[in-house]
């Protein structure tokens, strides 16, 4: 069910995305920890006050907050979304569109190998990339401000939004799982969690746009409940167990369904 040697393959073939995009999250955390002090944050939250940018780029003072409603609001959920998209997307619906999955099921290595590897590698790179981010914004606030960073509510915060990018990645796995052409993979794989971030974006702009909450995948990363220490564990249950059923179908369904080969 497990190929090392498969997985030695992803990793060659997929390290370059991982660094590309783990080098951007790291890259905002540091800038974010350099330049917004708490004074930066207090001057930026005066100056936002009445607009619509005030339910983005808002703090209550502290580092944590500012980075729980502009980090974990945006660049959190963007970047390692489109990582997702587009990696899961390469593992099997491209390799089957190219024809190159022939190849690989005509070696010893199984259906049930490539997909169990697949989405083991994919879960796996998710935590590198928020654990070497987790790291780095520790180290980042020390440096430029210390004591300023809640490290608990930190942590918990990149807890929860590896969750939630676990979800993302079920979806967009389970959907490359599904089609045989990367068009109609990426059409629902891509479609559906760029839909739930624009809907969560709108969210914010107005408090009229509330009732969006039930069609977006987003709301289950709430950061206030986090920072609050409250209601968030059984949004974390909601959207583990979204990935696991999500992964389970797509290995499942692959492993069933006929391929053009």
């Amino acid at each position: 069910m497990f190929s090392l040697t498969y997985f030695n393959h992803l990793i060659k073939s997929n390290f370059k995305f991982l660094l590309a995009f783990t080098f951007v999250l790291c890259a905002f955390l540091i800038v974010i920890c350099n330049v917004f002090t708490p004074e930066t944050i207090s001057g930026i939250s005066d100056t936002t006050k009445g607009t619509i940018a005030s339910n983005i780029l808002t703090g209550n003072g502290s580092l944590v907050n500012f980075l729980s409603n502009s980090f974990y609001a945006l660049m959190a959920i963007f970047f390692p979304m489109v990582y997702s998209i587009f990696v899961a997307n390469r593992m099997i619906a491209e390799k089957v569109d190219s024809g190159s999955m022939a190849s690989f099921l005509s070696t010893p290595v199984s259906r049930n190998t490539i997909t169990v590897t697949s989405a083991v590698y994919l879960i796996l790179s998710l935590i590198v990339m928020w654990g070497i981010a987790s790291i780095v914004g520790i180290m980042a606030a020390n440096t430029f401000q210390p004591d300023a960073l809640d490290v608990d509510t930190f942590l918990m915060l990149n807890v929860g939004v590896f969750l939630y990018h676990f979800a993302i990645s079920s979806i967009c796995f389970c959907s490359s799982c599904i089609f045989n052409t990367s068009k109609n993979s990426l059409l629902i794989g891509g479609g559906l969690p760029l839909m739930f971030f624009v809907i969560s974006l709108l969210m914010k702009l107005s408090d009229s746009l509330e009732f969006l909450e039930y069609f977006t995948l987003n709301s289950l990363f709430d950061p206030v409940n986090i920072l609050n220490n409250s209601g968030y564990c059984q949004e974390f249950m909601i959207m583990a167990a979204i990935g696991i059923i999500l992964y389970v179908i797509g290995i499942v369904w692959f492993e069933r369904k006929d391929l053009p080969l």
